[in-house]
């Protein structure tokens, strides 16, 4: 009997039990709500690829639109739109042409996550391609900075486009996805810079280099996924590259053109063709003169081209070439000799006093020094299109590196930041460009109370490595110069800045020199090329109206 009472008691419990129908929808909603709380913490990223191409108005309502601060330009040209959150758009006309993801802004925040082709910030290069070994190939250019950080860039022939992975350690800091037409990545695949000056050594790792042959005149280096398609040559004696080639592949270029491009696309660019000549194959051979943006050397690019489409492109170092190798004025329709004009620029760089050229020297050698002009978001090389923040930071930096020690101070209230008073900003900014701004924070640097602030422990002064050298001073006839500048990275050693030793500064010194007095340019190397247009203010000081950083390596 008690055993049947015991079994009934149980089946009740039971009953009763399952029939709390609200016990179980309360244990439902629970495990909703763990699963919805696991997946916000980590959420999907978004993926920003989807807008490439897309037209400025998709873009906003993916992302919203930027506030005015954040606005670099926004007109029927182009926009250029920056994200606090570490997202920028640039477009030419409407279409979304480039998109950049790198680290938000101190205090910026985001309950999203970004990120392009897959790649988000963070993520570890290395144990992405193994975990998805097909995913990528060899990149077709694979660069490393003094400083470490590595730039593989991977050009995906279909859509033209240019994917720019940037990473350090391998730990990916920053993604580019851009069209590859009138690209930063374009220009500097521009082959035609690397004419003149740069040594081979410097050049070879970047490429890849296939093969090489020895000669006891030149040497030549092959590169590229086909076969001895693309080469290289350099003068035995001196190392110097003077002559580049390439027939194959889509990711390389000379002056912007590429093989499979259009005939009339290459005319286009370079100009009136010195000489035309038509082979025997049906190959159009156009012959154009070209000064190549980086060097400042001027080169013959040779375009051969089959029913309309470019077969090959090769750059010849001018100075290199027999004269009979160019056409003879005979061969070309004589041009009627008329007088030269008077505005006409002339070159007065070597009409100068050896003082004077130093003194030009140093001048440019303040912004090269602070890395000016060489943001990516700088679309406008005129100084009255560079914005605010361009200008604010130039000015701090350069206090930084040239300013009197008491440019800058702890923060009296805070032994963990260091600030600068705005007068200083506003002084150099005037005494610059001729322009007044408006106070505001930058990224890294914040704007409060009259100060610019930022965190101490960011900031270790070093002597910076960077100096400029004159080329050429064009006089404009119109009030103006125009320089041409090398950009050269100074690699001695000199550790922490000490203005007491007197060898250190010694040998800086010589960096200024003309290069005509130098007496050891060994660990000089040179990186790339400005164009600067000066005038001068009331005050008979020069001032910057137009910065082109025209590469830079």
């Amino acid at each position: 009997m008690s055993i049947e009472i015991t079994n009934q008691t149980e089946t009740v419990r039971k009953k009763s039990l399952f029939k709390r129908w609200w016990l179980w929808l309360l244990v439902l909603i629970g495990v909703v709500v763990i699963i919805g709380a696991l997946a916000s913490s980590n959420p999907k990223p978004l993926e920003l690829s989807d807008l490439s191409g897309e037209s400025k108005e998709s873009a906003i309502a993916k992302l919203g639109k930027p506030d005015k601060s954040w606005i670099v330009r926004d007109d029927e040209d182009g926009f250029y739109y920056m994200y606090p959150f570490g997202v920028t758009l640039f477009g030419n006309g409407n279409l979304v042409s480039e998109i950049s993801l790198t680290y938000a802004e101190d205090g910026a925040k985001s309950n999203k996550k970004y990120s392009i082709l897959g790649m988000t910030l963070g993520m570890n290069f290395n144990d992405y391609t193994k975990e998805n070994p097909d995913v990528f190939r060899a990149p077709n250019l694979d660069l490393v900075s003094p400083e470490g950080q590595r730039s593989r860039m991977y050009h995906d022939m279909q859509e033209d486009t240019i994917l720019n992975l940037l990473t350090e350690s391998d730990r990916i800091v920053g993604v580019r996805y851009v069209h590859y037409t009138n690209s930063d990545e374009s220009n500097a695949v521009d082959l035609a810079n690397y004419i003149g000056n740069i040594k081979p050594e410097q050049l070879m790792g970047e490429l890849g280099v296939t093969s090489t042959i020895t000669g006891n005149a030149e040497n030549t280096y092959y590169f590229g996924q086909a076969n001895k398609a693309n080469w290289v040559k350099s003068d035995t004696a001196n190392g110097q590259i003077r002559e580049i080639t390439i027939t194959d592949g889509r990711f390389f270029n000379i002056g912007g053109q590429r093989v499979g491009d259009t005939a009339e696309q290459a005319a286009a660019a370079l100009g009136t063709p010195i000489s035309t000549t038509e082979e025997a194959d049906g190959v159009t051979v156009s012959t154009f003169k070209y000064s190549a943006p980086n060097t400042l050397n001027d080169c013959i690019v040779e375009v051969r081209s089959s029913n309309g489409k470019i077969v090959s492109i090769q750059a010849t170092l001018q100075s290199t070439l027999a004269d009979s190798l160019l056409p003879s004025v005979e061969e070309r329709e004589s041009a009627p000799v008329t007088e030269k004009s008077s505005d006409t620029p002339t070159d007065t760089w070597p009409t100068l006093s050896l003082e004077q050229q130093i003194e030009f020297n140093q001048y440019f050698s303040e912004f090269s020094a602070v890395n000016f002009g060489t943001s990516p978001y700088i679309k406008d090389s005129a100084i009255s299109s560079y914005s605010a923040d361009e200008l604010i930071r130039f000015a701090i930096e350069r206090n930084l590196k040239f300013g009197q020690d008491n440019s800058y101070s702890f923060d009296p209230k805070n032994d963990n930041e260091l600030i600068m008073h705005q007068d200083l900003v506003a002084e150099v900014i005037e005494q610059f460009f001729g322009i007044q701004i408006n106070h505001k924070s930058i990224s890294g640097y914040k704007y409060k109370d009259g100060f610019y602030r930022w965190d101490a422990y960011r900031w270790v002064y070093t002597d910076s490595n960077l100096f400029s050298q004159v080329q050429r001073l064009l006089d404009n006839q119109d009030g103006t110069l125009t320089g041409e500048i090398g950009v050269y990275q100074d690699l001695n050693d000199y550790g922490f800045f000490n203005n007491e030793d007197p060898n250190n500064l010694q040998a800086k010194a010589i960096r200024y020199q003309p290069q005509t007095a130098w007496s050891d340019a060994s660990n000089f190397s040179y990186i790339g090329t400005v164009k600067a247009t000066i005038k001068q203010s009331d005050s008979k000081s020069w001032i910057v109206t137009d910065y082109k950083v025209e590469s830079m390596y």
